[in-house]
């Protein structure tokens, strides 16, 4: 027998498995029956309302609770833990908070805790020292404002945050919790109202590769008082971006070398004369794939992308429009993207007041596009979109696939819509034509 077999049970259970993986233990069960015997795996624990699962059918929290408790003495690896409660009030704070540390000595890899709390409740030190936690979801409406000096989550992949605030007068608890994750991979922060926090103004990782930041927005959302002056972004290891928000007067730090994809949403209501975002147009130089999700970004792009540098990798854009909205930040991203492969767009741009923007009037900035695919996916068939498409298929020389997706129900607008299509004279004789109704 080796060594540490022959070691007590509970000094085992206490040094040796709480800090195995799930994948580690469940190699080591298999070697000995005594293994067997101290490596037990529960798939999951889960309280959801009124309703559990997997441990009990109990209905209360206080009843999963003390069912988690008697489960701890007999299992060594929880999985899977996610306790969800539509309110929370402060009779409740200690049974959660033991609900958690006994998910966090089972050494849980998946924890989840969704509890729409309003008061002064706070997270127990435990959860940020959790050696075994893989991917963590915590939500929503409480605020993070101390973390432990030896804070760690030297596991942890995955974070996601949800309506979650950060109140550290003394520091920055969103800073140091992202330091002590020094394996982050991705972070996803939704409910996104940054100006109520009180941090630095920066997200900082040098291992993250996805980040998603979406800003709740409402339409009794009241932003007055508050400021938007700057967020900077320090994630040089970043592939996608997924970031939605009131825009802010400037973007100091934007360390974005390794960006492939970036899918952008911004509202412009804070938008002055002060807001410069040019480092955000430089930061993105790296891009491949560009997703403006909102009129009021491409605007944005539009009236500051003549200073903006090229962006050389970038192959695939795609563009909401609006039929009045001019179009020149079309134009100036095609000039400012050489390699240009796939332009995909909402719908085409018409008015019915004049024939053609002014600033798109002859389309010849396209001569030179090496754009190959073009992509509609809003089209009705309507006389003005025919004109516009005609126009823009004259210049396109590269061109070969013109994809459109049109809405329409009866097979007579069907033929029509598809026969028009067809007769449409193109630059490239290479050009095909998909229409995909639905």
């Amino acid at each position: 027998m080796d060594r540490i077999s022959s070691l007590p049970d509970d000094l085992i259970v206490t040094q040796v498995v709480s800090f195995l993986s799930a994948k580690a233990a469940a190699c080591l069960k298999c070697t000995s029956k005594k293994w067997w015997n101290l490596l037990t795996v529960l798939p999951s624990a889960v309280f959801a309302g009124s309703s559990s699962s997997a441990i009990s059918t109990k209905a209360s929290l206080k009843d999963f609770a003390d069912e988690l408790v008697s489960a701890r003495h007999a299992i060594h690896r929880l999985r899977r833990f996610s306790l969800k409660l539509q309110s929370l009030d402060y009779a409740q704070y200690s049974t959660v908070n033991d609900c958690l540390r006994d998910a966090i000595k089972c050494g849980v890899l998946d924890l989840e805790l969704d509890v729409n709390v309003q008061g002064d409740y706070s997270l127990p030190c435990e959860i940020f020292t959790c050696k075994s936690v893989v991917k963590m979801k915590l939500g929503s409406g409480f605020v993070i404002d101390i973390l432990p000096s030896n804070a760690l989550l030297p596991a942890l992949k995955t974070l996601l945050l949800d309506s979650v605030r950060f109140n550290d007068t003394s520091g920055c608890a969103f800073t140091r919790l992202l330091s002590a994750c020094p394996v982050l991979e991705e972070l996803v922060i939704d409910g996104f109202n940054c100006e109520r926090w009180n941090w630095s103004h920066t997200v900082c990782s040098q291992t993250l590769r996805r980040l998603t930041m979406r800003r709740a927005y409402t339409e009794e959302e009241d932003y007055e008082g508050y400021v938007f002056k700057r967020i900077s972004f320090d994630t040089p290891s970043l592939a996608y971006l997924e970031y939605s928000d009131f825009i802010h007067d400037e973007f100091p730090v934007v360390n974005l070398d390794s960006l492939v994809e970036a899918k952008l949403h911004f509202n412009l209501m804070t938008y002055g004369n002060e807001t410069d975002p040019t480092n955000l147009f430089k930061g993105l130089k790296n891009v491949h794939i560009l997703r403006l999700d909102y009129v009021d970004t491409m605007l944005l792009f539009g009236d500051a992308s003549e200073t903006a540098t090229v962006f050389e990798n970038m192959s695939h854009i795609y563009m909401p429009t609006e039929s009045p909205s001019c179009w020149v930040g079309l134009k100036r991203f095609v000039k400012k993207s050489p390699n240009l492969r796939t332009l995909t767009i909402e719908e085409l741009h018409y008015d019915y007041s004049i024939s053609v923007c002014e600033c798109l009037e002859d389309y010849a900035f396209l001569l030179t596009c090496p754009i190959e695919i073009l992509k509609i996916t809003q089209f009705k068939g309507y006389i003005e979109e025919m004109v516009q498409l005609k126009r823009v298929l004259e210049k396109l020389q590269c061109l070969v696939l013109l994809e459109v997706h049109v809405k329409v129900s009866s097979d007579e607008e069907k033929l029509q819509i598809l026969a028009d299509l067809l007769m449409l004279p193109r630059a490239s004789s290479k050009c095909k034509v998909e229409v995909k109704f639905g």
